[in-house]
C-alpha cells in the first residue's frame, strides 16, 4: 500500500520559510530557508532544531524579503501548480524536494 501523501501547499511552503528565516532574525528569505521549511512542514525538523530565535524586544529592520531565486522559485511553481493552496501531489512534492535538495554532503542547518 502506498503511503499517504503528506499535504503540503506552495502557500505553506513560503509562509513557513519566511516565519522561519523572522523567527532567525534573517533579513532574506533563500532557497536554503525553503528547504528547511519543507523539513519542518514534513515533521522531519522543528524550528527549535534552527536555535533560538531572534527576541522580539530586538530592533529589526522589517520582515525578512525573498531574495532573487527565491522568487524565481515562487514564479516557477506557481505556473505549474496554477494554486498556490492547492495540497501538491505526490510527484509534484517529490519534484520540490528534489529541487530543494543539492547534490553533495547534507548542508548546514544555519
Amino acid at each position: 500500500m502506498d503511503e499517504p501523501v503528506p499535504v503540503i501547499r506552495l502557500a505553506d511552503l513560503l509562509t513557513t520559510a519566511s516565519s522561519l528565516a523572522g523567527y532567525l532574525g534573517e533579513r532574506q528569505v533563500t532557497l536554503q530557508r525553503l528547504a528547511d521549511a519543507l523539513a519542518i512542514l514534513l515533521d522531519e525538523r522543528t524550528f527549535e532544531d534552527f536555535g533560538r530565535p531572534l527576541s522580539p524586544l530586538i530592533p529589526r529592520p522589517g520582515p525578512p524579503e525573498p531574495d532573487e531565486a527565491v522568487l524565481a522559485f515562487a514564479r516557477r511553481w506557481h505556473e505549474r501548480i496554477g494554486d498556490p493552496y492547492a495540497p501538491l501531489d505526490a510527484r509534484a512534492l517529490a519534484d520540490l524536494r528534489a529541487e530543494l535538495t543539492p547534490p553533495g554532503p547534507p548542508r548546514d542547518c544555519r
